[in-house]
């Protein structure tokens, strides 16, 4: 038989008690809430509940038996009411060539000759692509079956179609698996999912390694999962996607780690933002980029520089292999302001900035973005002054002269008193101002009176 989905590359037993299959099996519970698989997905769908054999009709008279492959022995077998597909039988698997003997509802019956009579779901004799022509199935026809059970209440074989993977077949499903699976719909408990055009589920903590706040956005897409339980007496398939993505993060995490080195300028795509930075995804590797290493400008608010989803190129500054942390930047794909700071901003010239910060010790002015220079608290005015919120405020513009320019340090150094004392100063080669001091005393014109 044929089939086509992925087989797992890693051969032998899955682990069936160990902590992954635990933290599946408790997904599954709370998401079912109680509810069988079809009573769960039949909310999805919103079709009348079948057990995958189709429904019955009371009025068809039932022919033959047990096959030979079922021990009339085994008393939980005989009286079980319901129907019981029988993993144990030596019959489980093979074929069975029948001939199409009605049609009811959405079942095929079959019959196995002599006293044998089976059924097949319908929807097994539809492709599932819909654009490969239908050829309807009709009394009269064979075709060769697969035994997948037996309906001990009806007396019927359950039958599958071999084959192509269209017609499903639960013996061609195995733990382990790795399968391409169709989305049908979702509710608030996972995802329907088809596979071989059989029905399954999937929870919604196994949809991917990350919350996914809307699980209709899925519907109709196809998407690799593995599956994690198959429970074919009870119609039960469960799958997870999470399981593949964490194995392809982990192939490409390790992918990252071993190519890394300082200075690399690579592509990555921002995760999530902090009020001191942001985490950027550069393969399977989430590195910090610091708030500080966003902009040469002062960044207050990270939000406004990059956001979740953005892709952006950065620099790889510090890697720590111990403890798996990577220090990256974006302002260092950007030019330096500071690189002609010296020519910008000439010794003696005047410049023109706005106030950003007061401090005890000196105003800071922004003179350029990325550029900022300082005036001292002794400079700051032509007066005596214990604080610069004296006469400053955050945001006034000011004018001042620069005293030094250090760009290895990213300093400039200005003065608000000495620009003023200079602009007050004449011109060279201007009238000589009159002389600073007291007033002459002038000569007095009327004779003293008195004498000697």
């Amino acid at each position: 038989m044929t089939a086509e989905f992925e087989q797992s590359e890693h051969a032998g037993p899955q682990p069936q008690n160990g902590p992954e299959q635990q933290s599946i099996e408790q997904a599954v519970v709370a998401a079912m809430g109680g509810l069988s698989i079809d009573e769960l997905l039949a909310q999805v769908t919103n079709h009348p509940q079948r057990d995958g054999a189709g429904s019955l009709d009371p009025s068809r008279p039932v022919r033959g038996g047990r096959p030979k492959a079922a021990s009339a022995n085994d008393p939980e077998t005989l009286q079980s009411p319901e129907p019981r597909e029988q993993a144990e039988s030596p019959e489980w698997g093979r074929i069975k060539h029948g001939k199409v003997v009605a049609i009811q509802k959405d079942g095929v019956f079959v019959d196995l000759g002599g006293k044998s009579q089976g059924i097949v779901p319908l929807e097994q004799f539809r492709p599932a692509d819909p654009d490969i022509p239908q050829t309807p199935v009709a009394p009269g026809q064979e075709y060769d079956f697969v035994y997948a059970g037996y309906d001990e209440r009806e007396g019927l074989v359950l039958l599958s179609r071999p084959g192509a993977v269209n017609h499903g077949g639960w013996e061609q499903l195995h733990e382990g698996d790795v399968v391409q699976a169709q989305v049908t719909g979702a509710n608030k408990g996972g995802l329907e999912v088809k596979v071989n055009n059989i029905r399954a589920f999937m929870p919604a903590g196994q949809v991917d390694v990350k919350f996914t706040a809307d699980l209709n956005s899925l519907a109709g897409q196809k998407i690799t999962c593995r599956i994690m339980q198959v429970d074919r007496g009870s119609k039960r398939l469960i799958v997870s996607r999470r399981v593949i993505r964490e194995e392809e993060i982990a192939q490409l995490r390790e992918k990252t780690w071993s190519r890394l080195a300082t200075g690399q300028i690579l592509q990555g795509v921002v995760s999530s933002v902090q009020p001191y930075g942001a985490f950027v995804d550069i393969g399977g590797v989430e590195g910090l980029l610091h708030v500080s290493a966003m902009s040469y400008t002062r960044v207050t608010d990270p939000g406004k520089i990059v956001k979740p989803g953005d892709t952006i190129q950065v620099m790889v500054l510090a890697i720590d292999q111990e403890k798996q942390r990577v220090s990256l930047g974006l302002k260092q794909l950007q030019e330096d302001p500071w690189a002609r700071a010296i020519d910008a901003f000439p010794i003696g010239s005047a410049v023109r900035g706005k106030v950003t910060r007061l401090m005890d010790f000196g105003a800071f002015v922004e003179l350029a973005p990325g550029v900022e220079g300082l005036i001292h608290v002794s400079e700051v005015a032509n007066k005596r002054v214990g604080h610069p919120k004296e006469v400053l405020e955050i945001g006034q513009e000011v004018v001042a002269k620069v005293l030094a320019v250090e760009p290895a340090r990213q300093r400039i150094s200005l003065s608000i008193a000495q620009q003023q004392r200079q602009a007050a100063a004449p011109p060279a080669g201007g009238p000589t101002p009159p002389p600073v001091g007291p007033k002459p005393v002038a000569a007095q014109k009327r004779p003293l009176k008195g004498g000697l």
